[in-house]
């Protein structure tokens, strides 16, 4: 199965996106929480942490009672998050800050694929896993519309581009079992993004992903690639994932 080996670091959003509009991707954390079994006093390792959104999560989900490792090796994101959690700089694929059989939990919100190689992040998350650990990533499908948003429109108007390496059904699982997980499973979550107008989804998206045109150049694209449902008062972007877990 192989792979391109090359640093691939997310796009430098706007502080304010994440800030403004955390609300709106709740459901796409709180999908991958459900995933494992979180308890109090656990230390749980955020891979390609960003700004922290999924250890804020982690952190309210179990009042504050929990040890946050935020790995996020690009400077000006790991600046943004809260100092309560420790933040290390490493590659995610190499996680050298965190010693063997040290932590609970590993969790990785759709930041596998900025890997520089999913193998070495799985097997990495398997080492620094005590016995009975819990590892549990979600990310974007290969051919999916959020695929095509992000590698074409995304790629096209962020100055820095955007080239994910995203996953096929069933890939994640096989890459966890050769790491040496076990009860691996597997499943595709729609987490849609929640919004209170199109002219929002344009905003978020533009500071989100830093996207170097007008609001109405992006809220004309956005039918053109993604669902979009009208729910009443709201507006919601479906946002398709694969989540995988699997135990040490």
């Amino acid at each position: 199965m192989a792979e391109a080996i090359k640093l691939n670091h997310p796009a430098i959003s706007s502080e304010w996106a994440m800030q403004e509009y955390a609300a709106s991707r709740e459901a796409e954390r709180r999908a991958l929480i459900e995933q494992v079994n979180l308890e109090s006093g656990m230390t749980v390792v955020d891979i390609q942490a960003a700004g922290g959104f999924l250890s804020d999560g982690v952190y309210e989900y179990l009042d504050g009672h929990v040890h946050c490792i935020c790995v996020e090796p690009v400077t000006e994101l790991g600046r943004r998050i809260n100092s309560r959690f420790q933040v290390v700089d490493d590659q995610i694929d190499n996680l050298l800050s965190i010693d063997t059989e040290s932590v609970d939990v590993v969790l990785g919100l759709a930041g596998l694929h900025h890997s520089p190689s999913m193998d070495k992040t799985i097997s990495e998350s398997f080492r620094v896993l005590k016995n009975n650990g819990q590892f549990a990533v979600c990310d974007v499908i290969k051919g999916s519309a959020v695929a095509h948003w992000l590698n074409e429109f995304v790629d096209q108007h962020n100055p820095d581009g955007h080239e994910g390496q995203f996953l096929v059904q069933g890939e994640a699982s096989e890459r966890m079992r050769k790491a040496g997980f076990r009860k691996v499973q597997e499943t595709v979550v729609n987490v849609p993004w929640v919004f209170d107008s199109v002219s929002d989804i344009a905003r978020f998206f533009m500071g989100l992903f830093n996207l170097q045109i007008t609001p109405a150049e992006v809220e004309q694209a956005i039918p053109e690639y993604l669902d979009i449902v009208y729910d009443g008062a709201r507006v919601l972007v479906n946002w398709e994932l694969i989540y995988a877990r699997g135990l040490k």
